[in-house]
């Protein structure tokens, strides 16, 4: 009798429709995969005397993210943000940029320290890895034809500005003490400073480098500022130390008036300055009292999400953000994301309108304020 095979060849032919409908399925399901994110790195210091600034960078540039995520990411590709921390060191700063382009970041957002940017910036232009940042300002940065953007204003700038100021409110003797951990952003304001406040009929009568990291102590410093009964003193340091600093100036002095250059004017300042920065005197590069829509929108979010107010470098750092998202936006293909970057135009930031110059350098508005009632108020 001839076996009859009709079984079998069914359930073959059964087995092998189920494997190419597996097959198909696996296909269609690959297809459906989100694509391959856009991953930005975020460099900046998150540890140490300057990590408010750092942290607070890193929280606006977060909210950027989420936000561009929310309607759909670039081009239906979502941002992946890979942030480091440069323990306030050069070295460590630069080898993070490495690190983060073997990751394969697009870009790179920071960092705000001047020194930390000089240790950045050979690795930086070795890989041609974009880096946006939105604090550093020292003149050794501008006018390069980099990869380095930036988004603040120069210490010429910025020193320009309180040399001005202080001598047509008659402030004519000044004396100063800057910080030399962080000598590429603290000699460059204060030379400038020095050169602009010498031609309006100032002068600086006396100048104190000090290291926070020494065992020499913030009273040696204000003993020195203080010996030649200058006007006032001028604290090129960050808010930490500026602070610190405070503190001992008016154990000897209750009543000299204090400035300090925009490095301080963190939240972190307030916090720990107390009644010994009541009265100081300081440039801000954004208005805290705007009732615009979009900043009034940004402020209540990151206050929401952070519990604190956004400071300086959060407002940089957002705006950075923005002009790196919408040069990738408009990046075209085979064209270079440095291209796109300088070709963008002025830009609608939080506050105010956002323009890279040919080297992709930026300014920011300058405010007075004065710490008063344990805020920053308006001068």
């Amino acid at each position: 009798m001839t076996p009859d095979l009709s079984g079998k060849r069914s359930g073959t032919l059964y087995r092998f429709a189920a494997l190419c409908l597996i097959a198909v399925m696996s296909v269609s399901l690959a297809g459906c995969d989100d694509p391959a994110p856009v991953r930005i790195g975020f460099i900046g210091g998150l540890t140490g005397r300057s990590a408010d600034t750092g942290e607070a960078s890193r929280n606006a540039v977060q909210m950027a993210v989420e936000s561009v995520n929310r309607a759909g990411g670039i081009d239906g590709r979502k941002i992946e943000l890979l942030v480091r921390n440069d323990a306030d060191d050069p070295a460590v700063a630069a080898r993070e940029v490495r690190n983060l382009h073997a990751l394969g970041v697009t870009a790179i957002i920071g960092p705000n320290n001047g020194s930390i940017g000089a240790g950045m910036l050979p690795a930086i232009n070795e890989l041609k890895l974009v880096t946006v940042s939105p604090t550093v300002s020292s003149l050794v940065f501008i006018d390069q034809d980099d990869y380095l953007f930036r988004i603040n204003s120069t210490t010429r700038d910025n020193a320009q500005v309180y040399a001005e100021h202080y001598t047509k409110h008659g402030i004519m003797r000044v004396a100063a003490a800057i910080d030399i951990n962080n000598k590429v952003f603290s000699e460059s304001w204060l030379n400038e400073f020095s050169q602009k406040y010498a031609a309006l009929g100032g002068e600086v009568i006396d100048i104190d480098q000090f290291d926070a990291n020494s065992a020499r102590g913030y009273s040696d410093t204000a003993k020195k500022l203080l010996q030649n009964n200058p006007q006032a003193l001028l604290l090129v340091a960050n808010s930490v130390d500026a602070a610190q600093l405070a503190q001992q100036i008016r154990k000897l002095n209750r009543d000299i008036l204090l400035i300090a250059a925009e490095w301080a004017a963190s939240e972190k300042l307030l916090f720990l300055g107390g009644s010994a920065i009541e009265g100081l005197e300081l440039v801000q590069s954004y208005d805290r009292t705007d009732q615009s829509e979009r900043y009034v929108k940004f402020r209540t979010e990151y206050k929401n999400q952070f519990q604190q107010e956004p400071g300086f470098s959060s407002i940089a750092a957002y705006d950075a953000a923005t002009m790196l998202f919408a040069a990738l936006a408009r990046q075209k293909d085979g064209g270079s994301l440095k291209d796109a970057m300088l070709a963008l135009g002025p830009m609608q930031g939080l506050q105010q309108q956002i323009e890279f110059n040919k080297f992709g350098d930026a300014r920011r508005q300058a405010v007075f304020v004065v710490v008063k009632d344990g805020q920053f108020k308006p001068l």
